[in-house]
């Protein structure tokens, strides 16, 4: 079996690619890769299997300017995923239709809350992920799935690991409104979740979700469990127990902040590890369902929650 796959050189896509070869000795992974950066990142990966530097292909290909492709949001995901739909529909009858798997997020639930024609851009993350499964599902290709993942963490975070240690150093933090409860995923659990996607033979529904095995958790929980065990700190800061400011409080000091013009959005000084998005997420149900795809795909949450604390502790954050 072959793979081709966009975003190798990311923290989910270097993950699959160690997870897969090691899965399957046989196969190969064609690797969409922007600068020799990416490239040795995802060698690097390659090589912690077998012979998996001989399995991964690499060949360079940018879909837009790459220097905008660091942070906008639209030509990454919705633009680059319908580049990919086009060519999907432009193969030959004569050529066995590949499955495509797309990457989505529990972000993309932002629709359950706010209509999906009115989505706003100070959530461009959340909104970007809802339309490109829009995109997917309309696109009217025979074999789609999308994956809804949940809060990713683990080993070797470089993207949501930060934030959260910073949001927990911030004042703010300390006053938070109470929250829902996360769905988390280990990333080797959301690399399980793509290979279950990709091999099983019957074809797949639409739309899967996914999370750890464990039940899910309060942020507060996440954050000290995290942080902690990333950064071997043995007091993380967590929010009163009973001095919560409101929802509404907290959403309009970071509404009025945002539109402040000569700082820009996600301004970094007091507010540093919050926005209005993230705090959306967290003040609205993003719970995830996985039992679809423990039934269908055969997913199992390989991890547990302690292996991958473990994990953690091992490499721990000096």
């Amino acid at each position: 079996m072959k793979i081709f796959l966009t975003g190798g050189s990311g923290y989910l896509g270097r993950n699959f690619i160690e997870y897969a070869f090691k899965e399957d000795p046989r196969l190969s992974i064609i690797v969409l890769s922007r600068s020799s950066i990416a490239d040795d990142r995802i060698l690097r990966a390659a090589e912690n299997a077998r012979n998996g530097r001989e399995r991964v292909r690499i060949i360079r290909g940018d879909m837009h300017d790459e220097d905008a492709l660091r942070e906008d949001f639209e030509k990454i995901n919705i633009q680059g995923t319908q580049i990919l739909v086009d060519i999907l529909k432009s193969l030959p009858a004569s050529v066995d239709p590949p499955r495509l798997v797309h990457i989505s997020s529990f972000t993309a639930k932002i629709a359950n809350h706010i209509p999906g024609d009115v989505l706003p851009d100070w959530a461009p993350y959340s909104k970007s992920k809802h339309l490109t499964e829009a995109l997917v599902a309309n696109s009217k290709l025979n074999d789609v799935v999308i994956l809804r993942l949940g809060w990713l963490w683990g080993k070797d975070d470089d993207v949501l690991l930060p934030q959260i240690y910073r949001l927990q150093k911030n004042p703010i933090w300390k006053v938070s409104p109470p929250a829902y409860p996360l769905s988390i995923q280990h990333i080797t659990n959301a690399c399980e979740s793509i290979y279950c996607a990709s091999t099983v033979e019957t074809t797949p529904s639409l739309i899967y979700e996914f999370k750890d095995r464990e039940s899910d958790i309060e942020i507060e929980d996440f954050v000290e469990m995290y942080v902690g065990a990333a950064y071997d700190l043995k007091k993380v800061m967590r929010p009163f127990n009973r001095l919560r400011a409101p929802q509404s409080l907290i959403f309009g000091i970071f509404t009025f902040v945002e539109w402040i013009p000569f700082l820009g959005y996600g301004t970094k000084w007091v507010f540093d590890g919050f926005s209005r998005e993230p705090l959306y997420i967290l003040y609205h149900d993003y719970r995830l369902n996985d039992e679809k795809a423990r039934g269908e795909l055969g997913y199992a949450a390989k991890i547990s929650r302690e292996e991958g604390l473990n994990e953690l502790i091992e490499k721990k954050i000096k």
